[in-house]
Formats: structure tokens, C-alpha cells, sequence
């Protein structure tokens, strides 16, 4: 997902939500993606997400313009003051 940024103009940021009892960090999944996708495809950041944050349309599909949001709030957060 593309989400602002204010040098690049939009930064690729992967949104993951995991299953119970898996362990995940953002450093292995940014290998993974990076072995199978183009440099410019693989996310500069990794969000890990509780589903329960996620909405959903009508047909169980998660709203992108909702995540995105959630993903630019979440980052926004974490950035040092």
C-alpha cells in the first residue's frame, strides 16, 4: 500500500496482520518480499495490525482508503519528536 511521504511523494508500506502463535518481523518479511518482488515494489516499513482495526466492505474486503489512513496515523505515531 502507498501511503504519503513527504520526500519520495508516496512510500510502499506492507500491512500485516498475523495468526496466533506465529512470530513475524518486519526485517524477514522485507527479505521475503525482496527475494520475489522489484527493489522499488518491496516496503520500506512493515505494520503489524490487529484485525479488529481493519474495516471491512459489504463483501469482506478490506476498505483501502480506511487502511491507508490507519497506515499514515500508525506511522505518524511512531516518528521520534
Amino acid at each position: 500500500m502507498g501511503v504519503p511521504h513527504d520526500t519520495l511523494g508516496e512510500m510502499v508500506v506492507a500491512c500485516v496482520v498475523g495468526e496466533a502463535g506465529v512470530a513475524l518481523q518486519d526485517g524477514s518479511i522485507r527479505d521475503f518480499v525482496g527475494r520475489r518482488l522489484s527493489s522499488y515494489k518491496v516496503p520500506r516499513r512493515v505494520l503489524f495490525m490487529q484485525e479488529s482495526e481493519l474495516s471491512f466492505t459489504g463483501t469482506n474486503k478490506v476498505k483501502t482508503d480506511a487502511l491507508r489512513k490507519l497506515a499514515t496515523s500508525k506511522l505518524a505515531a511512531q516518528q521520534p519528536a
